[in-house]
């Protein structure tokens, strides 16, 4: 490959965005996610072709294809570094506002957060079973005992 880059490697759009990538001082997180997002849908299009062509044996891919690229890799190397380069600033900021949130609230809240007495719990409250009939009741005992007492054998 040539040093001075081909200028027809690219087409219109693509070479707007490589131009993008020269100045990205400017340019908010929002906009540089965005743009390195379709430098790279466009750099694994043109990858994609060029392994295609190379699995039908069609004598390899172009020089130009080859081009775009090397030229689309080098302007996601350039935004993914300005990205990295503003990550560390503002992580730190932000770990540093959580900590000092996270010192305030627990300098607000009590330390024992139990009830007032400390007796022990001796369980729950023992409940009567409501669905045993009560004693002598029919279906307590058994219906011949009760037949036997009440009108004798039948």
């Amino acid at each position: 490959m040539s040093k001075t880059p081909n200028p027809r490697a690219l087409d219109r759009d693509e070479a707007e965005m490589v131009e993008q990538t020269k100045a990205l001082g400017e340019r908010s997180p929002a906009e540089l996610r965005d743009l390195i997002g379709r430098l790279r849908a466009r750099r694994d299009r043109v990858q994609r072709q060029i392994r295609t062509r190379v699995r039908a044996e069609k004598g390899g891919p172009d020089t130009g294809a080859v081009e775009k690229k090397a030229l689309l890799t080098e302007a996601v190397g350039r935004v993914a570094d300005e990205m990295a380069r503003r990550k560390p600033g503002a992580e730190a900021k932000a770990a540093t506002g959580n900590l000092r949130e996270a010192v305030s609230r627990k300098a607000e809240s009590p330390t024992w957060t139990g009830p007032d007495d400390r007796t022990a719990n001796l369980g729950p409250i023992e409940t009567p079973n409501v669905k045993i009939a009560p004693s002598g009741a029919l279906h307590a005992e058994g219906m011949r005992p009760a037949l036997g007492r009440s009108t004798g054998a039948r």
